[in-house]
């Protein structure tokens, strides 16, 4: 008689375990080759390690502040007093920091102002009480200090020039000397209006110059400016005649500011 075998019957756990089983190899190599083209794409899409390394060092030893090149021999170009309060004095005269007097309260201003022009020029050049010399900024040249004093008192109800100091007041020789240096050195251009100069009896063009003061006027005419050579173009002219010139220049432009103001104030009258 033939020997009869019983088989074990497959549960559904041992159905599920073998299908797994057969599956696990083929997963894992899928699983491989994604990790491998991931890694390949990777590596294509980096920054080369070379220059990454370089950028790394140059930027750990760069040095904190940028140098910058200035051309010492550039004209500087003297500040407004509005500009110079915006850049420097609305630090404080903004807020009334420091005990300042507040830009525009007249109040504050008043027993300053009537202290008057020579008193506030000092205090702003050399400092007073806890305000600093030149408002802290030490580059600030004294015209630029003057214009910012003038700016702010004059918004408080004052009616200052920004001035350096007291115009010298020529005599009667030294205008006639004045007379014959700019006849022989400024004449070819003030009185024709040549080059841009300003002609003498122009008041419209001359009103904004005589408030800048005769310092800024001699320094201007010393050294040239306003589109014109230094000394009238003859670098042989002395300083102190170049001065005189202007002294003369200076009252004859005043005579034409005045003249042209006259039907102004008639009418104001009226």
């Amino acid at each position: 008689m033939a020997e009869h075998q019983e088989t074990t019957p497959t549960t559904p756990k041992d159905f599920l375990l073998a299908t797994l089983g057969g599956l696990f190899a083929p997963g894992l190599a899928i699983f491989l080759i994604v990790m491998l083209v991931l890694g390949i794409r990777s590596q294509l899409g980096a920054e080369d390690p070379e220059p990454v390394a370089d950028r790394v060092v140059r930027e750990r030893i760069q040095p904190f502040g940028v140098s910058l090149a200035i051309d010492p021999s550039a004209p500087r170009v003297e500040k407004t007093g509005e500009q110079v309060y915006n850049e420097v004095c609305g630090n404080c005269h903004g807020a009334g920091a420091l005990a300042s007097p507040k830009h525009k309260d007249a109040g504050a201003w008043a027993p300053r102002i009537a202290k008057g022009w020579d008193t506030l020029l000092e205090h702003g050049l050399k400092g007073f009480n806890k305000m600093p010399a030149r408002g802290g900024e030490p580059d600030l040249s004294d015209l630029e200090v003057a214009r910012a004093i003038a700016f702010m008192t004059n918004a408080a109800g004052a009616r200052f020039e920004p001035v350096l100091k007291k115009e010298r007041v020529p005599s009667a020789a030294e205008l006639a000397r004045g007379q014959a240096v700019y006849a022989e050195n400024c004449a070819a251009c003030h009185d024709t209006g040549m080059t841009g100069a300003q002609k003498l009896d122009d008041a419209q063009a001359w009103a904004p110059l005589l408030k800048q003061g005769k310092d800024y006027l001699y320094h201007a005419a010393i050294k040239g400016s306003f589109g014109g050579p230094a000394k009238g173009g003859n670098d042989k002219l002395s300083d102190a005649d170049t001065m005189l010139a202007v002294d003369y220049m200076v009252e004859a432009a005043r005579a034409a500011v005045a003249k042209a103001a006259k039907p102004a104030q008639q009418a104001a009258a009226k």
